[in-house]
């Protein structure tokens, strides 16, 4: 199968279907006024929903297209340009054509060759691009549990304790966001 370019066309295809299976969840969820995530990336992508939905109207305004047809927004929102990847601890939203405000990148060597965000060095709680969706404060919740438990350690060095209160603090800046904390 390796040798085979279709089973990676295949592959590509089928995972830019999911993703914008992703997407569109998140833009119903939008439309319907539910919360998509916290951040100015969660700001970028609802900024980005309401002119998919400004331009449908304008469509149905004219008679290009029918009321009540959601494929109509669908249609639209597949064809505009919208980056996101979707992670565990939340999801980017860098524009590789324009990286404005991505931690990831900043002082970084990227490789050359290299699209995208530098996912190792990702920051959630400071990135511009960041969206911290309700799917992923369990974790961040779970994890400042955890951090805090570890800090309250009388054995810990004083080093160590000032590395976790700073990752504590990046936790609190994500929660914040959220409304939390």
């Amino acid at each position: 199968m390796d040798h085979d370019p279709s089973w990676a066309r295949l592959l590509t295809t089928a995972i830019a279907e999911r993703r914008f299976q992703r997407l569109r969840d998140l833009f119903d969820a939008d439309s319907r006024g539910e919360a998509i995530g916290f951040g100015p990336g969660a700001d970028q992508m609802r900024l980005a929903f309401a002119a998919v939905r400004e331009k449908a109207e304008a469509l149905r305004a004219t008679g290009k297209a029918q009321r009540g047809d959601i494929r109509v927004e669908h249609g639209l929102l597949k064809r505009t340009h919208l980056s996101i990847r979707f992670g565990k601890l939340n999801h980017c939203t860098l524009d590789e054509n324009n990286p404005v405000g991505a931690k990831c990148l900043e002082d970084a060597i990227v490789p050359p060759g290299h699209r995208g965000p530098l996912i190792d060095r990702c920051q959630p709680a400071r990135c511009s691009n960041s969206i911290i969706a309700l799917e992923h404060l369990p974790i961040w919740r779970a994890e400042h549990a955890s951090l805090t438990k570890l800090r309250s350690l009388p054995t810990l060095p004083a080093n160590r304790r000032a590395l976790i209160d700073q990752q504590i603090r990046d936790i609190e800046v994500a929660l914040t966001k959220s409304g939390e904390t």
